[in-house]
């Protein structure tokens, strides 16, 4: 789980091999708050980590099963 968490924030802040790519940050946030966006949630980065890790979809389906 944690490597996952890793993998989100190193992408959510553009990091790569050489260095920090601002343009690759931004196509993912935008890729994921897009994602976080149809599900009705408010478009944060604790939102798209959730959505990230698969928290999110756990979420919505509990709170449909109710």
């Amino acid at each position: 789980m944690n490597s996952n968490v890793d993998r989100f924030e190193a992408m959510w802040e553009g990091k790569t091999p050489n260095g920090i790519n601002r343009t690759k940050a931004q196509k993912f946030q935008q890729y994921i708050l897009e994602h976080v966006r149809q599900t009705g949630r408010p478009m944060n980065k604790e939102n798209a980590l959730k959505y990230w890790t698969g928290e999110l979809q756990r979420e919505i389906k509990e709170s449909e099963m109710l």
